[in-house]
């Protein structure tokens, strides 16, 4: 699906480019990596995967209120940073997706389970992606 379907469709929507809710979304995503390390310190591995999600999905907003763009799906961010973010990587951006199929099934499935080993690489892409992130907003903010 390209972006062009999913702005007709609804579930992307252009606004006006925001660098104010931009930060705001890099800091809820911190708060949610935060969470996540907590929850993988209490070996909470279902909460530590869906904070660190969150965390990743909220880093991935920040994007797009820099572009001007706003989701009603979590699969439109992936589609929209496939599309339009090739330069985050094939691999990050992938990876973003294997792990919003995976917060889904966490949280809506009956007999997903995940271990101590799925949580902490959750952790560890988290944490590569908000750098990758970051590093993006700061060159765009210095434009």
């Amino acid at each position: 699906m390209t972006v062009e379907d999913l702005l007709r469709e609804g579930t992307l929507k252009r606004i006006p480019p925001s660098r104010e809710r931009a930060v705001k979304s890099l800091i809820v995503a911190e708060r949610y990596f935060t969470s996540a390390k907590k929850s993988f310190d209490a070996r909470i591995d279902d909460m530590a995967i869906m904070a660190a999600y969150s965390s990743v999905f909220h880093a991935a907003r920040t994007i797009l209120f820099l572009d001007g763009m706003a989701e009603r799906s979590h699969v439109a961010i992936y589609e929209y940073l496939k599309e339009k973010h090739k330069a985050l990587g094939t691999d990050a951006i992938e990876t973003f997706n294997m792990y919003r199929r995976l917060r889904h099934a966490v949280a809506y499935g009956l007999e997903t389970q995940v271990s101590a080993k799925d949580s902490q690489e959750a952790l560890n892409f988290a944490a590569e992606f908000i750098e990758k992130v970051k590093k993006y907003v700061k060159e765009e903010l210095k434009k």
